[in-house]
């Protein structure tokens, strides 16, 4: 009897292997065949019902254990059910963590790259697989991969718009991004957008906001006089949102440094500016304390 137990029990945990495995390869294949992944949920099983379970894509499922009630993606939208996220995650951080033990290759780094990914966008505060990653794009610089590595970022910021550990992460891509190309503009108009994007979602980000203030060195001078026009209308909508008004200030410190032009014939055009620039905010700003008595703008 005993005998018979102990073979049950392994054949238990033999069968429940398999179940995790199976639906990592699921999830991964739904990452591989859908990179443009734009937003993620994390489903009570019973709202996971109210989905329309309809197979998307030109893949399929090797696993029959793995039934579509535990994972759903349409339209760039990812669904995952609670109830097999330990089991995911078990999974995610047991491959993971043999890939990264793994002998140096490009197939380590292949796995390596697919089995982080998988494990951060279930526990995005994992510091060593962040660290993986940079150590693998850093060995060639590829401006398409850098690309992909912003695309999951933003997706990780969808749900967990405060993690530090995503910003930082995204901060080290834009800064390698910077060292092999001089024209930043077109990268510093998406970060903006997504910052304004989850400043609206997320109240007194103070994270997000430091990361657009992160941007200003990087900023032409069109760029920082755009961003003041921009967030003017923004803070008046949201004056009770410091970060904004943090992030105006250091534009406006910015906008100094615009002035110390030398041996050009358009610099007093520029100090005439900035110098009209400081005086409307002071007026702006007489406007919002007269408008928000009690409010401190």
């Amino acid at each position: 009897m005993e005998q018979e137990a102990v073979a049950a029990l392994v054949a238990e945990q033999k069968e429940m292997v398999q179940l995790r495995e199976g639906i990592l390869h699921h999830f991964e294949q739904i990452l591989h065949q859908d990179p443009l992944i734009d937003e993620v949920g994390f489903l009570h099983p019973t709202q996971f019902q109210s989905l329309e379970h309809i197979q998307t894509g030109n893949w399929t499922s090797e696993a029959p254990e793995c039934p579509w009630t535990y994972l759903w993606c349409k339209d760039h939208k990812l669904a995952i059910s609670m109830e097999i996220l330990p089991k995911l995650y078990s999974a995610a951080r047991h491959a993971y963590t043999n890939s990264a033990a793994a002998k140096d290759g490009p197939l380590m780094e292949t796995d390596l790259m697919r089995h982080s990914k998988a494990l951060l966008i279930l526990c995005p505060d994992m510091l060593t697989a962040w660290n993986s990653r940079k150590m693998v794009l850093s060995v060639n610089y590829d401006f398409t991969k850098l690309k992909d590595e912003l695309q999951l970022c933003a997706l990780i910021l969808s749900y967990s718009p405060k993690n530090e550990s995503t910003w930082s992460h995204r901060r080290w891509v834009i800064k390698k991004v910077s060292e092999h190309n001089h024209d930043m503009s077109e990268i510093i108009e998406r970060e903006s957008l997504l910052v304004k994007e989850i400043a609206e979602k997320s109240k007194m980000n103070y994270r997000a906001w430091r990361h657009r203030c992160w941007l200003i060195p990087y900023m032409t001078r069109e760029q920082v006089l755009n961003e003041l026009k921009k967030s003017t209308r923004w803070n008046e909508l949201h004056v009770t949102d410091n970060c904004c008004f943090h992030y105006r200030q250091r534009l406006l410190l910015a906008s100094l440094d615009i002035c110390q032009v030398k041996n050009t014939e358009d610099s007093l055009d520029r100090r005439s500016e900035v110098h009209l620039l400081w005086k409307e905010e002071l007026t702006w700003n007489e406007m919002l304390i007269r408008r928000y008595q009690g409010r401190e703008v």
